[in-house]
């Protein structure tokens, strides 16, 4: 039997942040949109603190304040950046300052789920509808509309998709899409902790040589972790207990806010490169990690999603009788305007990965010069934080 059939101008696919956020700014220029995705949503996210937390940039801060979800943030629950400092080792580092590139931060740390539901209010406010729990089946690309259809029969048809259902995304595997992928065989472990000394809000970052760790602010004598390990090493740092993994993370950390307590429990992702050979197909587009998977230690995977979704709203404009959000042309100027972007994160984060995975002494002598000089260049800084902070 035939379920139901439901018509909307744009279906997002995908409903984390990168979905939300898109779906709330396709709603606010005017189309008519859907969300589906395959999760069941939370209503509320858990009164602890979220291991999965984000940098986001202050021209993202700016751009969610605009769609009204910004300000449906808790602002006890988050945390500027004033400062960070990088190591590579004991004689090379590199400090950044928002004050004396007259900022008033170098981003804000936020909790995944907060955002997320923030993100999920504001949709309800603009009557976008949400489908959770549903995995489709099927999809077909027609010439002037897509069609989604579940296990139950149910049909879903737009003239656009929008695939934001991450890295292994299912719609872009359904669109034929091949991607290019790095495995970088590690692990990103993340954790929470109370620290004895304030974090002043400063971030910190450490280079190893086998692996990168960070140090981010929350909110009071609190931060959270970002280790980027090996397979096996993350393997055996999870399977610690409680108290060798604080030491761990301490001594790592070079004790820098003295005692640390463990307030969540470690959890780690896989890291790896991953690049679609096209962003778009006539009726499709790509954003958020099914776009594009970059290695965390820049910190930059969402806040690049976010600015997908930005130049997709410049490509497509406001609702068109003539122009549908589907046709190629307009998603081709979407294409086109990433590509820059995401080609310099894409190099700059795999660089710097293979860099500081380097052994060679005189590499590492060439990097920590190439730290010093930078970190001696006042200017050059302001420009690298300008580039970091759009």
């Amino acid at each position: 039997m035939a379920g139901d059939q439901q018509d909307f101008d744009i279906i997002v696919v995908g409903g984390g942040l990168v979905g939300a956020a898109g779906a709330v700014a396709l709603a606010l220029q005017g189309y008519r949109v859907a969300i589906i995705d395959r999760n069941h949503t939370e209503s509320e996210p858990a009164a602890d603190w979220d291991s999965r937390i984000y940098a986001i940039s202050p021209g993202n801060v700016r751009w969610l304040a605009s769609l009204g979800v910004w300000p449906k943030l808790d602002a006890e629950r988050c945390c500027a950046i004033s400062s960070m400092e990088i190591w590579a080792d004991a004689d090379s580092s590199l400090a950044f300052d928002a004050y004396e590139s007259n900022l008033a931060s170098l981003g804000v740390i936020v909790e995944g789920g907060r955002l997320q539901q923030a993100l999920y209010q504001r949709l309800d406010e603009l009557g976008v509808t949400r489908f959770s729990g549903v995995e489709c089946k099927n999809v077909e690309f027609h010439h002037h509309h897509t069609k989604l259809v579940d296990a139950a029969g149910n049909e879903w048809h737009a003239n656009l998709l929008v695939a934001a259902d991450g890295a292994g995304s299912w719609l872009r595997q359904q669109a034929d899409i091949t991607s290019q992928r790095h495995d970088y065989a590690q692990q990103g472990v993340v954790a929470n902790f109370e620290c004895e000394w304030p974090h002043q809000h400063r971030a910190r970052q450490w280079f190893f040589d086998d692996g990168v760790l960070a140090w981010l602010p929350l909110p009071g004598k609190r931060i959270s972790i970002v280790w980027s390990l090996a397979n096996d090493k993350a393997e055996q740092l999870l399977q610690l207990d409680a108290l060798d993994f604080v030491k761990e993370v301490s001594a790592a950390g070079q004790h820098s806010l003295g005692r640390l307590r463990l307030i969540t429990p470690a959890a780690a992702f896989p890291l790896m490169l991953q690049t679609p050979d096209t962003l778009i197909k006539p009726g499709l587009a790509l954003v958020g990690d099914a776009a594009h998977q970059i290695h965390p230690l820049a910190g930059q995977g969402v806040n690049l999603g976010f600015r997908d979704v930005v130049a997709l709203i410049g490509a497509l404009g406001t609702p068109n009788p003539v122009r549908l959000p589907g046709d190629i042309t307009g998603l081709r100027r979407y294409e086109r305007a990433r590509k820059a972007d995401m080609m310099a994160m894409r190099m700059v984060t795999h660089g710097l990965h293979g860099l500081f995975a380097h052994e060679q002494p005189w590499i590492k002598t060439l990097r920590g010069w190439g730290m010093q000089q930078v970190n001696g260049h006042a200017g050059l800084k302001k420009r690298l934080i300008q580039q970091a902070i759009i």
